[in-house]
């Protein structure tokens, strides 16, 4: 498998000026807005985590605990040393150092991390040399400070270092997720498309042949129905062929093409069916996916309505809920088994919304009132 690198955008929040910290090591700091702000308050944390560390170092080297005054020092030389580090990653970054290290890899990006906040520790000391004088440059020049001003840089450098390079591989991690669920993605739509294919190849040569067939056999006895089947079968073809050229509809076109579709079976079906197309005029341009309600007004027919002798009703009517459009399709007729919600048709129609909404679409199955099946498709309202 190819190596995927995180994307910059994913590499710049790495840098304390640019939106990463590294207090967000720990979760809880992850849940605040990223900001120059929180960070610079983050810092003054991260010092006082410093301040803690010298003063240990402070009391093991003098056997005891330090005065208030040697606190107050201590904390003022942690401020500069964390302020410092927080100055050099925040103009490392803007200068395009950071990036350049990250593009380079390898050592040169190990020893940007490494040496930055080791410089960072050096201007500390240097800064709080130059507020608090020669005291402070006496005992900065004394060799166990020295030492121990060593052993802080080299420590402040790998725990930095460290923390970066976790968060790099986290990027990077987060990255090959991403790419995999793009792929994944990509797959279900494509499998989405090839199910609407399989979907028209299936229902408009059966409803082609159909249709011819019962057309021919009204020519003679029955002309002028004859004529009136074919003419609402054109009106089908046309707004049929329309749909296959296209991804998107709208819910006008896809209720014309119901309402053709209805038509040529109210010819066959005569008394047997009724059908009501409820779509508010401010509804109609809202986009939908083509062929959604077909197979669920076929559904109706033939497992509803087409078993009984009277027949009954179909309607689908829409409405708005909130941010998302609702169609309802409902039938008087048998209504679904115990055991059964709707077969391949209606499996695969739930596989193709959620290929193409993912949880913002549904599709809920249930009885109507008074007998009878009730299907109603919920998408959202991108129009």
């Amino acid at each position: 498998m190819q190596a995927i690198r995180p994307s910059q955008a994913d590499l710049a929040e790495c840098a304390p000026g640019a939106g990463y910290h590294p207090l967000e090591i720990a979760p809880f700091f992850r849940r605040f807005p990223r900001g120059a702000v929180r960070n610079l308050a983050y810092t003054f944390i991260w010092n006082l985590l410093f301040t803690a560390i010298f003063l240990m170092i402070n009391a093991a080297s003098m056997n005891r605990m330090p005065s208030w005054g040697a606190f107050q020092l201590i904390f003022l030389v942690a401020s500069t040393i964390g302020y410092s580090i927080h100055l050099l990653y925040s103009l490392g970054s803007a200068a395009g150092l950071e990036a350049a290290a990250r593009r380079a890899g390898g050592l040169r990006q190990v020893l940007y991390f490494a040496l930055m906040p080791a410089a960072g520790v050096m201007a500390g000391f240097w800064l709080a040399s130059l507020v608090f004088g020669h005291a402070m440059r006496s005992w900065i020049s004394d060799p166990d400070t020295a030492v121990a001003v060593m052993l802080i840089s080299i420590v402040v450098s790998l725990v930095l270092s460290v923390i970066f390079a976790w968060r790099e591989r986290d990027a990077r991690v987060a990255a090959e997720l991403a790419q995999e669920r793009e792929r994944t993605e990509r797959i279900a739509r494509e499998a989405a498309a090839a199910n609407l294919r399989a979907l028209q190849a299936h229902i408009e040569p059966h409803f082609l042949y159909n249709t011819l067939a019962n057309v021919a056999s009204l020519i003679e006895p029955q002309p002028a129905t004859a004529r009136r089947m074919l003419e609402s079968f054109i009106r089908f073809l046309r707004a049929s062929l329309a749909t296959t050229r296209t991804q998107s509809t709208t819910l006008g076109a896809e209720s014309e093409l119901i309402g053709a579709y209805l038509d040529v079976l109210l010819v066959r079906m005569g008394a047997r069916l009724r059908y009501v197309i409820d779509v508010p005029q401010e509804l109609r341009a809202v986009a939908m996916p083509p062929m959604l309600l077909q197979p669920v007004v076929e559904n109706a027919i033939v497992h509803g309505l087409e078993p009984s002798v009277s027949g009954g009703e179909v309607a689908i009517r829409a409405r708005r809920e909130g941010g998302a459009v609702a169609i309802e399709v409902s039938d008087t007729g048998a209504g679904f088994g115990a055991t059964t919600r709707g077969g391949t048709g209606l499996t695969n129609l739930r596989d193709r919304l959620t290929a193409l909404y993912g949880d913002r679409a549904t599709l809920a199955i249930g009885e109507r009132p008074g007998g009878g099946a009730a299907v109603t498709i919920r998408i959202p309202d991108e129009s």
